[in-house]
């Protein structure tokens, strides 16, 4: 698995020393580097790159600025000298905010962070698994009653704080499974993941409605909106083709 990388940044040294740290890793493909927001911009709608390495501090145009202006969502790794950018750097779904100067260790971490989110995103890595392996009905406890509930009367999967719930209609259940472990044994025909706490039956899907610059909400047919994660649209406009 190759991953197409691009590097913004404007200072010489920090740049080819991004370059050289880089070369440890055969799978990371550099398509390109830039110096300014501008020619950033330019740089990544043209190769389409599946990460960047992305500076805060640019000419013409800051780092922020960079993925405001881009018609879809790489990922993102900030390399930057200044802590306090960070809270912002994870609000733009960020997989990762380096602080230089870094060593190898470190930006190892942020590659296997890329390659972990990559994974999750890539419908090609879902269709790999059994489709006899797929699951399709689902136990819950009610009180002392054990349900069975077939994967056409789930609405949704829902994680909050440890605890993932399995959603009908009109109903939630405590289920006894991480979301990650889920993606493994739904058919990825039929559920989708959008967002790091929700997987959604694709069947169930009323709307998508648009608010803000990038932002979306995905609505179902019982009504529930669910925000859908900046990381994510990308992989759901290519799939519902919008």
């Amino acid at each position: 698995m190759l991953i197409k990388s691009i590097i913004i940044e404007d200072e010489e040294h920090s740049l080819n020393r991004l370059k050289k740290l880089l070369t440890n890793f055969d799978y990371i493909k550099l398509v390109g580097e830039a110096r300014s927001g501008k020619e950033a911009i330019d740089l990544i709608e043209k190769n389409k790159p599946d990460l960047i390495f992305l500076d805060i501090n640019l000419p013409e145009k800051d780092g922020f600025d960079v993925l405001k202006e881009l018609s879809y969502e790489p990922l993102v790794i900030f390399v930057t000298a200044y802590q306090e950018y960070a809270i912002k750097a994870f609000e733009e779904n960020a997989v990762d905010y380096l602080l230089k100067p870094f060593d190898l260790k470190r930006l190892k971490m942020s590659i296997e962070r890329v390659i972990e989110r990559k994974q999750v995103i890539n419908k090609s890595l879902l269709e790999k698994i059994s489709h006899s392996n797929y699951l399709r009905k689902f136990s819950v406890k009610d009180r002392n009653i054990i349900l069975i509930i077939s994967e056409e009367e789930i609405y949704y999967f829902k994680a909050e704080d440890k605890y993932v719930f399995l959603c009908t209609k009109s109903e939630e259940y405590y289920y006894d499974e991480t979301l990650k472990k889920l993606e493994e044994v739904l058919d990825p025909e039929k559920f989708i993941r959008i967002h790091k706490s929700y997987i959604v039956s694709i069947e169930h899907i009323k709307r998508f409605k648009k608010y803000f610059t990038r932002d979306y909400i995905l609505e179902l047919d019982n009504g529930v909106e669910l925000k859908i994660g900046r990381s994510y649209i990308h992989h759901i406009k290519e799939k519902f083709k919008f």
